[in-house]
Parts: C-alpha cells; sequence; structure tokens
C-alpha cells in the first residue's frame, strides 16, 4: 500500500512543479527571481582566499591520480598488458543520463567490467543525471569496485518506506537551504536508489580503490549565453567550479558566501541526497518540462486513472491538457500554468486532503497529512538548485556576465545540454586517452556525441572524427563503435543501450527504447533484472575491443612519454610492448567490424 502513496506523492511533486511554472516560483514572478539589494562590488583580493584559477588539476585529484595509477598499472599487468608506470592510459568511464534506466545501466556495467578484470584500469568515473545517481551511492562503500555484487543486489531490495521517506524531507524542511532540489534528491534517493545517504562528496576522494568520481551539472543562468563558457559545471572531492572559464572553489566550501554580509558563516556542504537532487533535476528546465511533464504525469495515473480514489484522475478528463506546440516555451509554461494552477489547484489539493483523510490512522497518514498541507503551502516559494554564487560580482569581465551578475548559481541536471558527461575529460587538464562511452539516454543515437564534437570545436578542443557512415545507423546501431584519437584527440569507445545485439531490428530497438523510457514510475524488479542483463551482455560482447583500444592507449602514452619517436626505434623497451602487440594484432583482425 506504502508504494501507492509514493507514487501519488511523485505524481504530486511533478503537478505542483507545472503549478508553479519555472524554477518552482509562481511563473508571474519568475522574471523577478534574481533582484537583489545593490552593495559595493568586492575587490578581486576577497575572492582569492576561496577561489582557485587554473586550468590544471587540484593538488588533492593530483595526488590521488598518481596514486590510483599504480593500481590501474598492476590491473593492466594482470591482463597481460605490460606497462610501466609512466605508460599507465587515462582512461575514464562515462555514464550517460537516462533516469532510472542510466542508474541500473551503471550498475550492471560496472559490475560486469568487475568480473572481467576490466574495472581496475578506470582512472575516472564521469556521471550526468541517473549515472550520477548510481555514483553517488556507490561511494558510499571505499571499497565498492571489489565488490560490486553488493551494489547491485540494493537495487533489487524494496525502497525506503514512505513513512521514513517523509520523516526525511520533514527534518529537511526545518533547513532554510531547503528547496525543491531536496525533494526530488529525497525521491530518487529514496525509490529508485533505495538509499539516503547524507555524507558530504568531499569525503570520496580517499580510496584508490574506486576510480575518481567527477560529477557534472550547468550553470541554468547561462544556458542562454551565447558563450559555451560558463555552463558546464563539475564537481569533485576537492574542488567544484566552471570547467572552461577554469575558476575553482573547494568543495568543502561550495554553497558558503565567501563574501559581503554573512561570509563568515559556513553553509552546509554538499551530502550526496542533495546531489542527487542537482544532478538529476531536468525539469528545472523549461524545454524539459514542456516536453516530458504531461507524458511523465499520464504515466503516474496510468492505470489507476478509473479508480475514483486517485487523486490526480480528474487530469485526465474529456477536456485534457492541449496546448499551442507551436509556441516558444515559456508560452508553453504559462499555458501549463493557466490550465493547472488556475483552473486544477484547488481541486488536487481537495483530491489529496481528502485520500489523506481515507488512510488508516498511523504515522503514514500523519506525515502524508503534513506533507500536503504543510509542504505543498511552502513549496511555491522555492527554487531549483539555489547555491551560493562564489563568483557573484567577480571583478574580471572575461568572466561570462551571466555568471557574474547573479547572487545564486542555478545548477541543474547536465543532460539538458549535452546527456554524457564529456566536457570534463576534453582537453589537456585529464590528458584522457580513452573514453568509454555508456549511452542509456532516451536521445537519438551518436546525439550526445555529435553535441560534444560541437561544442569541442567551438572551444577549440581535440575531439576524434565521426564518420558520417556511422552516424547513419542511429535507428538501429551496433553493440559498440570505436572513434580513434590521433595526437591530442581521446579515442572514444562508444556503446549504446539497445543494438543491433540484443534487437533483432529497427523496430524491437523502437520498441526497447519507449518500453524503458526515461520518465516513468520506478521500475518493476523484473525491469531492472532484464536490463542488468542487457547491460552485462553489452560488456561482455564490448571486452576484446576496450582490451585492444586501451593496449594501443598504452603504445600511445608510451610514445609520448619518449618524446614522440617512433615505437620501433625504441629497441630496448621492446619487451614492454610483447603482451600488448599481441592483443592488438589479433583485434585489428576483428576492425572491418568495428567503425
Amino acid at each position: 500500500m506504502l508504494c501507492g502513496y509514493a507514487s501519488r506523492a511523485t505524481g504530486l511533486l511533478c503537478v505542483c512543479i507545472v503549478m508553479m511554472g519555472s524554477m518552482g516560483l509562481p511563473v508571474d514572478n519568475r522574471r523577478n527571481l534574481w533582484t537583489v539589494p545593490q552593495q559595493k562590488n568586492p575587490a578581486l583580493s576577497e575572492f582569492k582566499k576561496y577561489v582557485h584559477q587554473s586550468q590544471s588539476l587540484s593538488a588533492g585529484e593530483q595526488e590521488f591520480v598518481l596514486r590510483r595509477k599504480q593500481v590501474v598499472q598492476k590491473s593492466l599487468n594482470k591482463l597481460g598488458i605490460t606497462c610501466t608506470l609512466d605508460m599507465v592510459p587515462h582512461i575514464a568511464l562515462l555514464g550517460s543520463g537516462g533516469g532510472q534506466r542510466a542508474a541500473v545501466g551503471l550498475m550492471g556495467s560496472l559490475f560486469q567490467m568487475e568480473k572481467d578484470g576490466l574495472l581496475d584500469t578506470v582512472l575516472y568515473l564521469g556521471g550526468v543525471s541517473g549515472s550520477a545517481w548510481s555514483m553517488a551511492t556507490l561511494y558510499s562503500d571505499h571499497q565498492w569496485s571489489t565488490n560490486m555484487g553488493n551494489a547491485v543486489s540494493r537495487l533489487l531490495k524494496p525502497g525506503i518506506e514512505f513513512t521514513d521517506v517523509l520523516i526525511f524531507l520533514a527534518k529537511r524542511a526545518k533547513d532554510g537551504h531547503f528547496s525543491l532540489t531536496d525533494i526530488w534528491g529525497v525521491l530518487t534517493s529514496a525509490f529508485i536508489m533505495k538509499q539516503l545517504d547524507v555524507r558530504s562528496l568531499s569525503e570520496d576522494g580517499t580510496s584508490i580503490t574506486n576510480p575518481y568520481p567527477i560529477y557534472s551539472t550547468v550553470n541554468k543562468n547561462c544556458l542562454q549565453h551565447d558563450s559555451e563558457k560558463g555552463k558546464w559545471f563539475e564537481m569533485t572531492p576537492h574542488q567544484a567550479g566552471f570547467i572552461d572559464v577554469g575558476l575553482f572553489i573547494n568543495t568543502t566550501n561550495l554553497g558558503s558566501r565567501i563574501h559581503g554580509a554573512g561570509s563568515d558563516v559556513k553553509g552546509p556542504e554538499l551530502d550526496m541526497v542533495t546531489l542527487q537532487g542537482l544532478v538529476g533535476s531536468a525539469l528545472a528546465d523549461d524545454e524539459s518540462l514542456v516536453n516530458y511533464i504531461l507524458d511523465w504525469l499520464k504515466v503516474l495515473v496510468g492505470k489507476e486513472a478509473t479508480d475514483e480514489n486517485n487523486p490526480l484522475e480528474f487530469l485526465w478528463t474529456k477536456e485534457g491538457i492541449k496546448l499551442n506546440y507551436t509556441a516558444s516555451s515559456e508560452m508553453k509554461i504559462l499555458e501549463l500554468h493557466d490550465v493547472i494552477f488556475k483552473d486544477w489547484g484547488q481541486k488536487t489539493l481537495a483530491s489529496l486532503q481528502l485520500w489523506s483523510q481515507n488512510m488508516d490512522e498511523g504515522p503514514a497518514r500523519y506525515y502524508v497529512s503534513w506533507f500536503i498541507q504543510t509542504l505543498i503551502a511552502q513549496i511555491k516559494k522555492l527554487e531549483w538548485g539555489k547555491t551560493e554564487n562564489f563568483l557573484y560580482q567577480y571583478p574580471d569581465a572575461s568572466v561570462p556576465s551571466c555568471i557574474r551578475i547573479k547572487e545564486f548559481l542555478q545548477l541543474i541536471d547536465a543532460g539538458v545540454m549535452i546527456n554524457m558527461p564529456y566536457p570534463p575529460f576534453l582537453g589537456e587538464k585529464r590528458d584522457t586517452d580513452v573514453l568509454i562511452a555508456l549511452e542509456y539516454g532516451a536521445d537519438e543515437t551518436f546525439r550526445t556525441l555529435i553535441l560534444a564534437r560541437d561544442y569541442a570545436a567551438k572551444l577549440k578542443k581535440p575531439f576524434p572524427k565521426l564518420e558520417e557512415k556511422f552516424l547513419k545507423e542511429k535507428d538501429w546501431p551496433r553493440p559498440c563503435y570505436v572513434f580513434k584519437g590521433k595526437k591530442k584527440e581521446p579515442t572514444i569507445v562508444y556503446m549504446p543501450l539497445f543494438n543491433r545485439q540484443n534487437c533483432k531490428d529497427e523496430n524491437e530497438f523502437k520498441a526497447k527504447m519507449k518500453e524503458f523510457s526515461t520518465f516513468q514510475l520506478p521500475f518493476s524488479q523484473q525491469k531492472i533484472e532484464f536490463l542488468l542483463e542487457t547491460v552485462k551482455a553489452n560488456m561482455r560482447y564490448s571486452k576484446d575491443t576496450l582490451l585492444r583500444e586501451i593496449a594501443k592507449a598504452v603504445i600511445r602514452r608510451h610514445i609520448k612519454a619518449s618524446g614522440g619517436f617512433p615505437l620501433w626505434s625504441l629497441a630496448s623497451d621492446v619487451q614492454h610492448f610483447t603482451g600488448v602487440l599481441k592483443t592488438t594484432d589479433q583485434g585489428d583482425k576483428q576492425e572491418a567490424a568495428q567503425p
């Protein structure tokens, strides 16, 4: 019964988001969100204590990488790829967005990589949206990469009791920093990842047993800005900031006011429940809200639409919701607001109050009643992802104005820009050799690659060539593509979730994408098990390809470390490559099967 309450609570939240319009505020007040009192601009010296300007790794990340590379070296040697420490390639595993499909997909992929001895070859783990939910959960275990079985088994267990979730929310509501992001984070943590973990992100940068985690969001304030700079915002255990501006703050200080009134009071450190709310808040984006919310609400009502006790049933009367789909996203938001808030708002609350009164006496009824009467009354005043802006009034005109003039950052789901975390791994900063891109998203196949290519071109960052003949296979893709890097370009191994290995034709591919769509209720155990087995099979199928590309990356590293001399001129080091070349030669026979 409590699962039914959870579904309705999630549906209620969605209705409230639409009712409140953009950023959780009444639409009429949206344009005044950033009105702040005028005050004297702070000097650059006031920032230097906290803000770091650099395109290099932080000291903490540098130390971690050096130690982690020793783990990677041992792993490569076990796989028959003999190398020295300076030949260890920088391999990043990237998980796309895609809601629970991505969260489950990343777990299953990591499970198989551990089983095949590949996981310890990974230096970095990056995620957006659903994949980042899994990351946030995984790192609660400092030895997770050696025990993926436990992590996967948690996905198959029942979620947290609905009453406990509401108690957790009630405690959070007392926090002055409480927002829609917190609510979203609690719901996804409890009902999808099945764990409410309040540890801090800064705790996750110590154990070299695991790859170094990098979470991504985007700054909504700059999404419509002409410059690409100021949009992508990364968060690591040591620093957080704008990768294309090169301005960062220690992660422990993210959320604190660093100058002006109240700067002597440290804000709460980012915990993993709030982080899950940030990285997965696609509905904070106007376009996503308009494009997905109605379909999602229909799914939430689903088969219960004829149930007279369903408080959302009236949303799908014969009149329905009719929008002018030629209008701008802002106009669509206004229409949604008018239809739901003005016409149905009071009916929504009345229906929910009646529903709660009909529940059995007990804690669940009390907290559901609280959720309706208290939280919904407050929620209209809240915003998505309101984070103190450590660059507010930063005295440097080269920093985009969309950053400097806003008192608060609006950090939201990076998937609304690029649904795969390519940006942190392009360029000299992390000097990556291989990017293993696990595609779990609902976008058209290759869309994230194309968006990343265009992003890289604008910022003059290295990116491999995408051959058009392979991009044409988007409607029924192969299970694995290799886009080869040259010189400073990383090689990208791109792996779509559904492909020719597990779908017999284009129609089945399309049907699977629809069945496992992003916006739907938490998956059944059967769906979770199916997804887990699908991604494990994908990883097994691509194991040889991954080994081959890793071996090639070792050779590239060696050449780079040797000053660019041809491999065959380094006779004294030939013995190091015995295992590497054997693997590469065998794999090259299959090269025709890979891009």
